[in-house]
C-alpha cells in the first residue's frame, strides 16, 4: 500500500474511490454522484490558491486502486501571538478495506508530514458511528473532548 497526495495527475484514483464509496454505502452518500462535476470541481479546487493549505492523502495500490482517503487542512491565525492548527476534515476507507491498517497508514503519513512542518497537534470532529469512535479511542496519546460546535450557514 502506498500513500499518495492528491494531484491533478492522480485525480482518477479519487474519482474511482468516490464512485466505489457510493456503491458500497449508499446510506452514507445520499446524493447522486455526478462524476464529471466532481472531477471538474476538484480540479478547480486544486488550482485555486485558497485550497493551498488543504491536503488529501489517498492509500492505494496498483491492484485495488484507492482504498481510503484522509483530508486535512493547515490553518494559521494570529491568536496567542501566532498559532498553527490542523483540522482533519474527512477520513474514509472503503468497507472492504477496513480493519486492514489503511486508516492507520493515512494518519501516520499525515502525522509525518506535520512533524516535518514542525506541527505536533491536530484535531477532528469524530463521526458518530460506533466503528469510527472505536477506531479513534484506540489512538495513543489522544484526548477526546466533548465541546459544543457552532455552525452558522449564511
Amino acid at each position: 500500500m502506498n500513500i499518495l497526495a492528491l494531484t491533478a495527475s492522480n485525480i482518477d484514483l479519487l474519482v474511482e474511490l468516490e464512485r466505489k464509496a457510493r456503491i458500497s454505502e449508499p446510506e452514507i452518500f445520499l446524493s447522486e454522484f455526478d462524476e464529471d462535476n466532481f472531477l471538474s470541481q476538484t480540479l478547480e479546487a486544486l488550482n485555486n490558491p485558497l485550497y493551498a493549505p488543504a491536503k488529501c492523502l489517498m492509500c492505494a495500490d496498483e491492484k485495488s486502486g484507492a482504498m481510503g482517503r484522509l483530508d486535512f487542512s493547515i490553518f494559521a491565525s494570529f491568536a496567542f501571538g501566532g498559532n498553527v492548527r490542523v483540522y482533519v476534515d474527512w477520513v474514509y476507507v472503503l468497507k472492504e478495506y477496513r480493519h486492514r491498517g489503511v486508516a492507520q497508514l493515512l494518519f501516520e503519513a499525515m502525522e509525518n508530514h506535520l512533524k516535518t512542518a514542525g506541527i505536533g497537534e491536530y484535531f477532528l470532529i469524530m463521526a458518530e458511528n460506533e466503528e469510527a469512535q472505536s477506531f479513534y479511542r484506540g489512538f495513543k496519546g489522544a484526548v477526546i473532548n466533548r465541546h459544543e460546535l457552532l455552525t452558522k450557514i449564511f
